[in-house]
Parts: C-alpha cells; sequence; structure tokens
C-alpha cells in the first residue's frame, strides 16, 4: 500500500498523468500493489470555471491514460478526477485495479462550502474488490471517500458494514484543518477496526490502521511514497445508495 505525496498542477491535467505514471512506477518499486493519490489530482484541485471546464468522463481518455499506468506498472490505483455531469461535474475518485481494469467510480457526497456551487454530490458508497495480489490472495474490499467525507462516521461506517477492510482517502486538505484531519482519520480507524489512508495534495498524508497508530506519513513535498502492509480479513461486497438509505 501507497500514498503518493505529490502536488498537482493546476489546469494541466497532461503533465499530471505523467506525473502518475512516475509515482506508480516508483511505488510499485519499493512493492506497493495500491497507490492513493489525492483529490481532484487529474486536473488539480481548483474551483475557477476554466479548471471545471476540463471535467472528463468516467471513460474518458484520462481514466484510460491512469489504467494504462496501472497496468504497465502492475499495481492498483485510486485517483482523484473532475469528472463531467448533467449540470455540474462530480469531485469524483476513480479506482483501477493492478491489471488496468477500472473497478468503478466513486463521488464526494459531502461536499465542502464553496464546492457546493461548483459540483453535483455523489449518492453512493461503494466497496471495490481489487486483486492487489495478482490473484496469489483473495481480492481486497477498498472502500474509497473524499476528503470531507472523513468528517462523517456515517460515511466509514456504512463502508466497514459493506465489507471494507482499507478506505483510500484522495484529499485536498489545508490549514487549519491539520489537526482535525488527523483527529478524523484516527477515529474512523479505531470506530471500524479498519486501515485508512489519506493522500493528501498540500504536503500531508498519513495512513492509519484499525488502533489509530500512525503507519507513514511526511511533510516533505515530493518526498518517496509511503509504502506499508495490512491484513486482509475476508472480504464482503455491496454498494450502498444515500438517495435511499
Amino acid at each position: 500500500m501507497a500514498v503518493a505525496q505529490v502536488g498537482a498542477r493546476v489546469g494541466e491535467s497532461v503533465a499530471n498523468l505523467a506525473l502518475a505514471d512516475r509515482w506508480a512506477a516508483r511505488a510499485a518499486a519499493r512493492g506497493a500493489h495500491l497507490v492513493v493519490f489525492p483529490e481532484c489530482f487529474v486536473q488539480g484541485y481548483s474551483l475557477r470555471p476554466d479548471v471545471l471546464a476540463l471535467a472528463e468522463p468516467a471513460d474518458g481518455a484520462a481514466v484510460q491514460t491512469l489504467a494504462t499506468t496501472a497496468a504497465r506498472h502492475g499495481i492498483a490505483l485510486v485517483a482523484g478526477f473532475i469528472e463531467r455531469g448533467v449540470e455540474r461535474p462530480f469531485n469524483s475518485a476513480v479506482v483501477v485495479d493492478r491489471d488496468g481494469r477500472v473497478a468503478g467510480v466513486y463521488r464526494k457526497t459531502h461536499l465542502f462550502r464553496d464546492e457546493r456551487a461548483a459540483f453535483s454530490a455523489g449518492d453512493t458508497l461503494t466497496v471495490f474488490e481489487l486483486s492487489l495480489a495478482g490473484g496469489k490472495r483473495r481480492p481486497v474490499p477498498v472502500g474509497v471517500y473524499i476528503c470531507a467525507d472523513i468528517e462523517y462516521p456515517e460515511v466509514v461506517r456504512a463502508l466497514a458494514i459493506s465489507g471494507a477492510r482499507l478506505v483510500a482517502v484522495p484529499s485536498a486538505d489545508m490549514e487549519p484543518f491539520r489537526a482535525q484531519q488527523a483527529a478524523n482519520l484516527a477515529s474512523r480507524a479505531i470506530e471500524n477496526n479498519l486501515y485508512v489512508a489519506l493522500a493528501n495534495t498540500l504536503d500531508l498524508n498519513q495512513q492509519l490502521p484499525p488502533k489509530g497508530r500512525q503507519l507513514g506519513g511526511t511533510m516533505e513535498h515530493e518526498s518517496p511514497p509511503s509504502v506499508w502492509s495490512f491484513d486482509n480479513p475476508k472480504p464482503s461486497t455491496r454498494a450502498l445508495n444515500l438517495s435511499t438509505t
């Protein structure tokens, strides 16, 4: 498991996808089977109209490039991107297995402040089964949520009930919320007895095990990806639709 501490270039999708390829290669070289990238990583986190206009569909060129990256390096990935919507785009994260299969997309359900005017909110929480060990072990049930979602205990509880043993969190948090973010991460891990891994685009990444003890993390910009391992109990998977539950 790797967390990529990296700052995306706002509005420069091609450069960011190249950066993702470089970091995926570095993580795979260190033995990781999954790497998590920050929130809105593909286009860079911004609420500017010109950046939002760069939104891409879930089956678009950017996601296909990420799928190629995953297959090339044999590593699964979770990466934030601005996804094209009907009225407004979604703040989404794509989940790709290590063979390049796109497992699905999670759309941020709890938008933060001005994000509510820029994005449409998602309404579904899903646990994705990823073959992180290349078929040598049973699939790992991975849940995903994005940044401010961490403030709501019900989100992670729903993922845990659905069988998640690891939750990947693309984030773009900022000061003065670092202490709050760290406390929320520890709480969600302890409450649900699962692992939580967060990749933040603003020089903060953390990975927390079920007991809430920080396994890794760095404040150094462009530091090597943090890599750690975890146990994988028997999985169970289903989706929860927030509009009906």
